[in-house]
């Protein structure tokens, strides 16, 4: 990681902890800081694709 990224579900920046991954739908950049990665919170891409 480069550049700062922003967590997809909460908004905060994804820190050591989080992760980034291309969504499986159409592979646009998706971002998780490690809090909403642990309680497992849901992320929507922008393609319509949800996950855990």
């Amino acid at each position: 990681m480069t550049k700062k990224q922003i967590c997809t579900s909460c908004g905060k920046i994804v820190g050591g902890e989080g992760t980034v991954f291309r969504c499986p739908s159409c592979e646009k950049t998706i971002s998780r800081c490690a809090f909403c990665k642990k309680l497992g919170i849901k992320y929507k891409c922008d393609c319509g694709f949800e996950g855990p």
